[in-house]
């Protein structure tokens, strides 16, 4: 078996400003900041929920500071707080360590500091926003005794575990099914009636109320050029930027970003005017979740060096279309900003905004290209970037930063397009370049530029907690929630993700209706692919009543996603087609790949490798030249495993390896972790077992380390090696565990079903037969809903073997016969040599002897074309039992027989290769009662004792069945 990948698109977040919240200190008070929360009821201190150690008079010091946020606290107050009157000691020195202590606990670089900022021959000042919250009373003991639950929520909890339990196996009941066969044409739809039970009452439940106080939100939606001429269209979006970067000075106006205003533009475009009518601007409005819409016109008049700028500037409501203020300027092409600025300052006083200040002027400056030059490639370069062609933005960008080196978000948006691109060096070079520069920007811009430096390194808890201070500064905006939510979901604090969600959805309508709360929710929650559906297609259709096609695709494609791993992937392929026209249409090459990537894994799941291999290389070929790393590695991965069905080991190696590099440098935890677990996989089947298992291992150890991990496949997988090298418990366990993951996910029923095969294997060689057949015929009915055809020949595969063993040999010769079908189509060489292998046995007991030895010769055959050992070593023993049935040049016959097998059972042995060693030893003894009686007799006891002291009990059984024929025939020899 193997893994598949799953790549998620981050949900586009930009960063406006907004406003600090106020907050006083008092005994009693728990203080949050950044990923911290220190109670100085308690004096402790938590960094995400887990304790910091920390001495007291660190802790004291942090307390004296958190009270007095943003202010300078001197050294001589410090002095009189944290030594009693009349205490001698090395006032300064002993300071120093207590801070430097401090910093160590809150992981804060004094050269860069976030939390604890040195004021030079003053003091220390605490720099990151601080919420502050009143701790409980104490409950009395006496108050606990009498608390009761009401009747309600008793009765509820009740029918919620009702409605959610699933059936659980029990171990000791071994022919209980898993998933009983009647029930597993439902599970699927009853997980979702669960899902939509959750879901539809959580909508149901009285929201939480929000305190957060909602700015109203701005969208400039761009100007026309009434001029015409080529020249001047890199204006509009220059004016644009400028415009919003002024609006959004001194915090107190939410602006929509540009690159939302451009995604709605490219999905749902709009008539080129000076004003919109009311239908258009409320279908903007709705879509960009905006108050106020600016939009006009420009001309040049004048040559181009000298001439002069008229810029005409509406304002619309953006819920009626009602125009609130008309104006125009004009100015210098050479002094833009001066232009935009007095444009900025009436478009302030018509909204009720007091003008900027000198700092706050200040700061938009250093916000925007003040060379005419470089502001012309910087707009194109950004035009670029919106446009999804990131290579072109690449090098304008690079001009514009030539010529205005200092400017920080040049190389912000050089480290964008550079991660499109894959270029990892370069990417982190920019980001640092831009966090380098930005002392100056506006407050959030800051922050967005030191998040995506964190990012840029692959350090997303970090930049998770500067996303946090973030979205403590500006609680309204969705965008920066989002960026949050992203990165605590990729640094595995699914949890605390979840509670920023909560606090989205507490948010006023319409900011929390936006559909990528649900896309961000379907992707933080713990693993339940029924729930998640549910969320996507909220967001379907969320986006699609407001026209946001992009957000739709996005959706679609997620749906497709989860769909590929539910009972009917063959419903996902319509999804994934939808989302690649889209994104297609609009320019967007990756996602455009990745849509096809899921189209290929659909079709890999149903069993159609050369079709999944043809797509994949259609995704790859979409990629080329961009150089992309996360998509590009889910499609190698995904390309080695049709190679890996087809036996194609060196292929498939060769693009686990490229896939484990590409998530390597794109910081993907998650996809890394499963390239492991499938390099692994390659490790397995070339017989190099202990090397598999130690890969295994550490893959799961990095996996379970995860907060929402999901260790079902590495389990599994672990217990089949388990099986195999010979420890039939383990293997049952580790089986069960695997199970267990699945089934609490409603999802993964590839995975699902291929655990419980191995389940069933286990117990098959326990000598539980019934147990054995119920886990396959459960697989059997799952894979048929699935229409994944060569996994239900696997199981068709299974089921055979088990009939053999039951002596129904005409129910066996019918299901290999039918499986091998599959597999000969899909020319997956491996399962065909099982397979083959597998139908001489079936021959062979209906004494159909030629047939049989073309059958084991053909499966030989085709075992030469893997390099998994395990074909070898079946297809041999084969052999050798059709040489020990024939009768002709039984002499010749026998050596033939006792070749193969000594050579099977030293090779198996050699490898750790146990089952087989121990099928070669069964077949041995029985050929030696032949020739030695006493002998056979001897090697079948004893690997009858062993086999049965290790739980093989089938094989222990089978040794004792055949000492007891042979010494039936004995008897009846001597008696004769």
């Amino acid at each position: 078996m193997w893994q598949t990948v799953t790549v998620n698109a981050m949900i586009p977040a930009t960063f406006m400003g907004g406003g600090l919240m106020e907050s006083t200190a008092d005994v009693g008070n728990v203080f949050r900041f950044g990923l911290f929360e220190a109670n100085s009821t308690s004096n402790t201190l938590t960094r995400g929920g887990l304790r910091v150690k920390i001495q007291d008079q660190p802790f004291q010091l942090l307390m004296l500071l958190l009270q007095r946020p943003g202010e300078v606290v001197t050294r001589e107050e410090l002095r009189q707080s944290l030594w009693p009157e009349g205490t001698y000691v090395d006032f300064d020195g002993s300071l120093n360590v207590i801070l430097k202590r401090l910093r160590a606990a809150l992981d804060d670089d004094p050269e860069n500091p976030r939390f604890v900022q040195t004021v030079p021959r003053r003091g220390y000042r605490f720099i990151a926003p601080v919420a502050v919250e009143k701790t409980p009373e104490p409950v009395s003991e006496q108050a606990l005794r009498h608390a009761t639950l009401p009747v309600e929520s008793l009765q509820s909890s009740a029918q919620a575990s009702a409605i959610t339990a699933f059936p659980v196996p029990n171990l000791e009941r071994r022919r209980s099914p898993y998933i009983y066969a009647v029930f597993a044409s439902v599970i699927l739809l009853l997980s979702m009636g669960v899902a939509l039970a959750w879901y539809y009452g959580r909508l149901g439940t009285k929201p939480t109320v929000s305190s957060v106080q909602m700015r109203k939100s701005v969208a400039v939606l761009g100007f026309q050029n009434l001029s015409g001429r080529a020249e001047d269209a890199w204006l509009a979006v220059a004016l644009s930027e400028m415009l919003s970067t002024e609006l959004s000075g001194g915090e107190k106006l939410r602006l929509v970003s540009g690159e939302d205003v451009s995604n709605l533009r490219v999905s749902a475009p709009w008539p080129s005017a000076d004003s919109l009518d009311r239908g258009t601007s409320t279908r903007i409005g709705d879509a960009l979740n905006s108050d106020v819409l600016v939009l006009g016109s420009y001309m040049m008049i004048g040559t181009a060096d000298q001439g002069q700028l008229r810029l005409d500037v509406r304002m619309q409501n953006g819920k009626t279309g009602e125009i609130l203020t008309e104006t125009a300027e004009v100015g210098s092409r050479q002094d833009l900003f001066r232009l935009v600025s007095r444009i900025g300052a009436q478009l302030r006083g018509r909204l009720g905004v007091e003008q900027l200040q000198g700092t706050e002027e200040a700061s938009v400056l250093a916000a925007l290209p003040l060379d005419p030059e470089a502001a012309r490639f910087y707009s194109l370069g950004v035009t670029k970037l919106r446009q999804f062609d990131a290579l072109a933005a690449k090098d304008l960008l690079e001009q514009a930063s030539e010529i205005d080196p200092k400017f920080s978000l040049v190389h912000a948006m050089l480290a964008h397009a550079c991660s499109q691109l894959g270029y990892q060096q370069e990417y982190q070079e920019e980001a640092k370049k831009a966090f380098d520069l930005s002392t100056d920007l506006p407050r959030a811009q800051r922050l967005l530029v030191e998040g995506e430096y964190y990012e840029s390194m692959g350090r997303q808890e970090r930049a998770a907690s500067v996303y946090h201070a973030l979205f403590e500064l500006f609680p309204d905006n969705v965008e920066y929630a989002l960026r949050l939510v992203s990165a605590q979901s990729l640094s595995g604090h699914g949890t605390q993700a979840m509670e920023i969600i909560r606090q989205l959805r507490s948010l006023p309508a319409p900011s929390s209706d936006d559909p990528r709360i649900d896309l961000a929710e379907s992707r933080a929650m713990k693993d339940d692919k029924p729930a998640a559906l549910v969320l996507v297609r909220s967001a379907m259709s969320k986006s699609s009543g407001r026209g946001q096609k992009l957000v739709y695709a996005l959706a679609r494609k997620e749906e497709c996603m989860l769909l590929n791993y539910t009972e009917h992937p063959d419903q996902a392929l319509p999804s994934c087609e939808d989302a690649f026209n889209i994104f297609l249409s609009a320019g967007n090459k990756v996602a455009a790949a990745d849509s096809v990537r899921q189209m290929a894994d659909t079709l890999g799941t149903q069993g159609h490798y050369e079709r999944a291999i043809e797509t994949y290389q259609r995704a790859l070929n979409l990629l080329e030249g961009l150089g992309e790393h996360e998509k590009t590695g889910s499609v190698l991965n995904n390309m080695a495993i049709a190679y890996e069905n087809e036996g194609k080991l060196d292929r498939t190696e060769q693009l686990y390896r490229g896939a484990k590099a590409e998530f390597e440098q794109s910081g993907d935890l998650n996809n890394e972790v499963t390239a492991m677990g499938n390099i692994a996989d390659i490790y397995y089947l070339r017989g190099n077992l202990k090397t598999a298992e130690k890969s295994y291992q550490e893959a799961l150890k990095v996996e379970t380390s995860r907060e929402n991990s999901n260790p079902g496949y590495l389990l599994y997988r672990l217990a089949d090696l388990s099986l195999t090298e010979g420890r039939v418990q383990d293997a049952h366990r580790l089986a069960q565990r695997a199970i267990d993951s699945y089934l609490s996910t409603h999802g993964g029923y590839q995975y699902l079903s291929s655990a419980m095969i191995v389940l069933g294997e286990a117990l098959e060689t326990q000598g539980d037969l019934a147990g054995a057949r119920s886990q396959f015929e459960q697989t059997l009915a799952i894979r048929q809903k699935m229409g994944a055809l060569e996994l239900t020949a696997e199981s068709q595969a299974a089921l055979a073997a088990l009939d053999i063993e039951e002596g129904r040999t005409e129910e066996a010769g019918s299901l290999i016969r039918a499986a091998l079908a599959e597999f000969e189509k899909e020319k997956s060489d491996p399962d065909s040599s099982a397979a083959y292998t597998l139908l001489s046995r079936t021959l062979l007991m209906q004494g159909e002897l030629d047939e049989a030895r073309q059958a084991a010769q053909h499966g030989a055959d085709l075992s030469l074309t893997s390099s998994d050992p395990a074909l070898r070593l079946s297809a041999q023993i084969q052999q050798a039992r059709v040489d020990m049935a024939s009768s002709k040049n039984e002499n010749a016959n026998s050596a033939s027989a006792f070749r193969r097998l000594n050579s099977v059972t030293a090779t198996a042995k050699r490898l750790g290769y146990y089952n087989f060693e121990i099928e070669a030893r069964l077949a041995l003894g029985q050929l030696e009662l032949k020739i030695n009686s006493s002998l056979g007799h001897k090697q079948l006891k004893a690997l009858a004792a062993e086999t049965r002291n290790r739980a093989y009990e089938l094989v222990a059984r089978h040794a004792e069945e055949v000492m007891s024929s042979a010494t039936v025939v004995a008897e009846n020899r001597s008696t004769r």
